[in-house]
């Protein structure tokens, strides 16, 4: 106990906490607001924004030494830009994957319900890997799912689910899987045979069975990541993301360095949302978002997978910003400024005002509004 107490850091107030950014060179414009940041956020949750921050060295192409001081020109206040940032992603993210989780869960649980109510039962449906008891262990695979399971229906509050329960009735498929997460689900789909696989599979377009499998294992990942407000940017993802031979993938082409970041997850997931919901815009939300970036030290596009000119629109013809077609307003545009301008000459002139010209006026007027109406369209 002795030895390890020694080893445990010292605890420190939260000024003494915004006294060690500063003597590690970070700027602090106002330490009060960064000192209540801290005690909202907590200092360890922000370091890990701040890291890529650090002063480091390179000892061999794939050996970096990091000091434990900021690189110049570091402040709080970009490092909490950061944090937000990351936030707005993981927001992004998770109303993503929920609308893919409920749409892979309805597949799976109809493809197999169309075999037997209860499928997931049946051990012909599943690979003789899953369902066999490797030594060492007391259940196999496919026994501890259904361990899991059950215990997921137990303590469902839904009232399908409860319903059949309370009228001691069997539970079908298509019933059980609304009390599935996605971990329960991506387990599912790794214990299937090859068969029942590749008729999920078909019916998303993907050739090989085991890239439903890596994503799946990839988007259970970056869930978890976000429903405990873990830093998702910048970091890789749980396996490289594999992708099939496939039009929209053979364009974007995704390299092994983009394939390991966010922007290959994105990739995917516009994927698997357009064949849920084609009129979705979802991609243009997380293209402008990741566009705006802030200038942070150390977070750059690259380190999130992308070109270092930012998000490749180009390969999405669905997010390029288009201009408003003003020229189309060019002589609605000239005819305002030539009666504004006659008014003013005739005010300039006139003294009185039965000498003022109320037609010209109102016509000036309706043409403005009608302008302003035109430009609101837009």
């Amino acid at each position: 106990m002795e030895q390890l107490a020694k080893a445990v850091k010292p605890f420190l107030e939260y000024d003494l906490l915004v006294e060690k950014l500063t003597s590690r060179g970070m700027i602090l414009r106002d330490s009060l607001r960064a000192q209540r940041k801290l005690t909202q956020i907590g200092y360890y949750r922000l370091s890990g924004y701040w890291h890529p921050a650090l002063k480091y060295k390179f000892i061999q192409p794939k050996e970096i030494i990091k000091y434990d001081e900021f690189q110049t020109g570091t402040t709080f206040d970009s490092i909490f830009d950061f944090y937000l940032f990351d936030k707005k992603i993981r927001l992004e993210l998770l109303c993503a994957i929920e609308r893919i989780e409920i749409y892979l869960r309805t597949i799976v649980a109809h493809e197999l319900g169309r075999i037997h109510p209860q499928a997931h039962f049946d051990k012909k449906n599943f690979s003789r890997f899953s369902t066999s008891i490797e030594k060492g262990d007391r259940f196999s695979e496919f026994e501890l799912w259904h361990r899991k399971h059950q215990q997921l229906l137990e303590d469902s509050r839904e009232d399908s689910i409860r319903s059949h329960i309370d009228n001691e009735k069997p539970i079908p498929i298509w019933v059980a899987c609304e009390a599935w997460n996605f971990g329960t689900l991506s387990k599912l789909y790794s214990m299937l045979s090859g068969a029942n696989q590749q008729m999920i599979c078909d019916r998303l377009g993907i050739d090989k069975r085991q890239v439903l499998d890596n994503w799946l294992i990839n988007l259970n990942g970056i869930r978890n990541r976000c429903a405990h407000h873990s830093r998702v940017c910048n970091r890789s993802n749980i396996r490289t993301i594999m992708t099939p031979k496939n039009g929209y993938f053979n364009l974007i082409a995704l390299g092994s360095s983009e394939s390991n970041k966010l922007y290959g997850l994105v990739v995917v997931i516009w994927f698997l949302l357009s064949k849920i919901g084609p009129s979705s815009d979802w991609i243009n939300r997380m293209a402008d978002l990741l566009d705006d970036k802030p200038e942070v030290i150390g977070l750059t596009f690259k380190s999130m997978g992308l070109p270092e000119t930012g998000f490749p629109r180009k390969l999405f013809p669905k997010t390029i910003r288009t201009e408003p077609d003003i020229p189309v307003f060019a002589d609605l545009i000239e005819s305002a400024n030539n009666q504004n301008l006659q008014i003013l000459d005739m005010l300039r002139e006139k003294k009185h005002d039965s000498e003022v010209d109320h037609e010209l006026l109102k016509r000036t007027v309706e043409s403005l509004l009608e302008l302003a109406m035109k430009l609101e369209e837009l």
